[in-house]
């Protein structure tokens, strides 16, 4: 069982500080490094490992009952270019006449109503072909479909000024077929900026039903977590130079409601804006920044035709707000469009009253999910309805740059029929390959694909460049894409903690830890705190899996950690110094051995009261002596006489408590328990008197000793007494007293050593002793029966027992 430190008596918060340190250092860590982000996101990817997607339930040989996972949207469908794809039609890049086929395949569904919701192309067709018969194809495809969405790619750098204006002509088209994103609030200048876009070809881009960028951010570690719902596109308008502008700054025109501003690049290539509005202060404030950190532009100041000087350029921007792929489809799913939505940067995008098409019916209806399946029994008859969840509006979580984390359902998707799937994968083939007559006469009621958005995309090896790393490994881009569609369609949104909650419990963890580790032994607190840290992470675990909710674990359990280390290497620190002040102390009282066994039990502070034996002894005609011998030799003879008196009392593990002139005084059963606390001392007594006399008997008449000594036994309190700036480790109480007392009487007696009733109670079977007298000592009312110490029958040996325990 554990057991509590007395040393932690003295101090008994000594590891509230120790823990405020901590706590402190962790936040102040957290607030000023990335380093606990990163560890957090690690924490985050064990979550998803964790994450069980499919129960499977083995029922007979060969054969499993699945489960499927009711937070995976079942209107999701991938159509994968695998292996068995690419075997039937050859080598990859397929002519664009193939994906019109795939298209076609869609389209020629006989009850529009069971067709898909969208289709998205996971594919580039951003050059025209070499056939232009295979583009013409495809276009008229996607022109009868209605329903294809194509995705553009933004970049950092801006593209050749020959390709500039085709490019961004390109994605205006875009805008004019599926419309643009207006209602954006928050600061977005503050959003990382794209000055090149790549997007299909012109054609392509006014005949589709939607558009959406198909870039999505990896962290430090190159592992895709965020996807940004809108990415700012910077366009650029005009250029001006700086000389020019600072002289006619009045004649240049800027809305920055209208997203519209002024920037200048360094010469790394970052941007920077120029505040507004303008004036000729602010711009001869910029000038010096712009002479130290921009590229310069030379210039012929003369007009001679040399090249005399330099100056810099400013570019006027219009900012577009690009929207993911993800979001595009899931508005065309909810029955909405870019105009509907509300975007709060830092906070959310608002997709108001959603709606989802009853293809049975044939209606659009209020958008609810679906949070317990029908339960059917075995003949196939439903005996319990499906709960739903109505979903008044989706609000999707983005941070100040617009991303949006993944809440990824499981690991990649095998295109296998009998492989792992978390979403459904159909091969490419089984739709390009069985393409309906152009005939609507025969063309099929339904392709069970019903209100479905189908993603077509890579979903081989080496077909190209589009595994990426995920916290579940690789998986291929379109199913990347699908984990970020089905979190906006399952309103299945990681959230976070607030930040005052996470630092709660980092300091509740710290403090419980520290408080485990400063009153327990060291085993049980480790056992403790790896108790605690296991069932915590799966407390964080349990709540990400079952509500998407993010608890930091990596800042609490460095604390836990930390506050368990600086406490016990505290208190490490603090015993050494203990044994050290009390090798110090008691090493001056009693014997190495005792010492020793002190250390492995340290006595209590304070006082306490204990049965103990005091001892006293005395100089008889200590006058005289001292009258026969110089003050020099006075203390030589002494000091010779109280050391073997010294070194026969801490023989007997006696504790010595003081020397005063010459009389010294010690005891028997502390600090440490001993048994036969009397009988020590009575065999320590008889065996001093042998030691004098072999002394005396080496000396000259003149310096012989002779000596009184009492014993007495009782309640006594022990303890260190005196002041923190001085204290003393003695006895006090009337049984002491007492001791002092019969250590005179030997002279009325002309005795030696005289012990009290008390101890003679206690050895009487092992000693001889004669009876004395009944008398009263000074300061006693109560007569004491007391008795001269002979002889001790089964002689001196002190024996090897130091404590007693019980």
């Amino acid at each position: 069982m554990a057991t509590k430190r007395a040393a932690s008596t003295r101090f008994p918060f000594f590891w509230v500080p120790i823990a405020a340190g901590v706590i402190g250092l962790i936040l102040l860590l957290q607030a000023t490094t990335t380093v606990l982000d990163r560890l957090e996101l690690r924490v985050q990817d064990g979550h998803f490992a964790l994450r069980q997607v499919f129960r499977s339930e083995r029922v007979q040989e060969g054969v499993s009952l699945v489960e499927h996972n009711p937070h995976i949207s079942p209107d999701i469908l991938l159509v994968g270019i695998d292996p068995s794809t690419l075997a039937r039609f050859g080598r990859w890049p397929f002519p664009r006449g193939r994906h019109a086929d795939l298209i076609d395949s869609f389209t020629r569904v006989s009850n529009p109503d069971n067709r898909e919701r969208a289709l998205f192309l996971d594919l580039f067709f951003i050059e025209p072909s070499e056939s232009a018969v295979d583009d013409a194809l495809l276009l008229r495809s996607i022109q009868n479909n209605d329903r294809v969405f194509l995705e553009t790619i933004v970049e950092r750098s801006a593209p050749l000024q020959e390709h500039y204006q085709e490019y961004f002509a390109r994605h205006e088209a875009l805008f004019q077929a599926a419309g643009r994103i207006k209602n954006v609030q928050g600061d977005w200048s503050r959003m990382p900026s794209f000055f090149g876009i790549q997007a299909p070809l012109q054609p392509y881009a006014r005949a589709v039903r939607g558009y959406g960028h198909a870039n999505i951010w990896d962290d430090h570690d190159g592992i895709l977590r965020r996807q940004p719902m809108i990415a700012r596109v910077s366009e650029r308008l005009e250029s001006y130079r700086f000389d020019t502008l600072l002289e006619d700054y009045g004649s240049l025109s800027l809305n920055p409601d209208a997203f519209e501003r002024l920037i200048w690049f360094d010469r790394s290539g970052n941007d920077h804006d120029v505040a507004l509005p303008l004036s000729e202060e602010r711009l001869r404030a910029l000038l010096h920044r712009l002479d130290a950190e921009a590229p310069r532009l030379p210039i012929d100041t003369t007009g001679d035709g040399d090249l005399d000087g330099y100056t810099f350029l400013l570019h006027h921007h219009q900012e577009q707000f690009i929207p993911a792929i993800t979001l595009s489809l899931a508005l065309e799913y909810f029955n909405k469009s870019l105009d509907d939505i509300q975007v709060r940067l830092g906070e959310s995008i608002v997709i108001p009253a959603p709606q989802s098409f009853n293809s049975r019916e044939g209606v659009w209806e209020p958008y609810r999910i679906q949070t317990r399946p029908p339960v059917i029994d075995e003949n196939g008859q439903e005996i319990q309805e499906a709960r739903y969840r109505p979903v008044e509006e989706i609000a999707i979580p983005i941070d100040e740059d617009g991303a949006m984390r993944i809440n990824y359902m499981g690991r990649r998707s095998s295109p296998a029929r009998d492989g792992y799937q978390t979403f459904p994968v159909r091969p490419y083939h089984g739709y390009a390959g069985r393409i309906p007559d152009p005939d609507p006469q025969s063309w099929p009621a339904t392709r069970a694909v019903e209100n479905k958005i189908v993603m077509v995309g890579a979903f081989a090896q080496g077909m190209a460049d589009d595994e990426k790393m995920t916290p579940y490994g690789l998986m291929y881009g379109v199913e990347v894409h699908a984990n970020a569609l089905n979190t906006i369609l399952m309103d299945r949104f990681i959230y976070h903690l607030p930040g005052w909650g996470n630092t709660l419990i980092l300091a509740g963890g710290g403090l419980l830890v520290a408080l485990l580790a400063a009153w327990f032994s060291t085993i049980w607190a480790m056992a403790g705190t790896l108790v605690l840290l296991v069932v915590f992470f799966f407390s964080t675990t349990i709540a990400f899996d079952l509500n998407s909710v993010v608890i930091a674990f990596a800042a609490p359990a460095l604390t836990m950690a930390l506050c368990f280390v600086s406490v016990v290497v505290y208190r490490v620190t603090r015993e050494e110094r203990d044994k050290r002040r009390i090798r110090d102390v008691f090493g001056k009282y009693v014997s190495p051995a005792v010492v020793s066994e002190i250390l492995q039990s340290p006595p209590e502070l304070g006082g306490v009261d204990k049965e103990l034996t005091v001892f006293f002894s005395d100089i008889r005609g200590f006058t005289t002596l001292s009258e026969s011998l110089s003050p020099q030799e006075l203390v030589n003879h002494l000091n010779l006489y109280l050391t073997a008196m010294t070194d026969t009392i801490l023989a007997y593990q006696g504790t010595l408590d003081k020397y005063v002139g010459d009389e010294i005084m010690c005891f028997w059963g502390a600090p440490l328990p001993q048994e036969d606390h009397a009988l020590l001392a009575c065999k320590s007594a008889l065996k001093q008197l042998q030691v004098l006399d072999q002394m005396n008997s080496e000396w000259p008449p003149e310096k012989r000793i002779n000596i009184g000594i009492g014993i007495n036994s009782g309640i006594m309190t022990v303890g260190n007494m005196g002041s923190l700036g001085r204290m003393n480790y003695t006895l006090m109480g009337d049984n002491v007293n007492l001791g002092a007392r019969l250590e005179g009487t030997n002279k009325e007696y002309a005795t030696r050593v005289i012990i009290s009733e008390h101890t003679y109670g206690l050895v009487r079977d092992k000693i001889i002793a004669r009876e004395l007298d009944n008398i009263r000592v000074k300061g006693k009312n109560k007569p004491v029966v007391i008795y001269e110490l002979i002889d001790v029958p089964e002689g001196l040996d002190p024996g090897s027992v130091v404590s007693g325990r019980s």
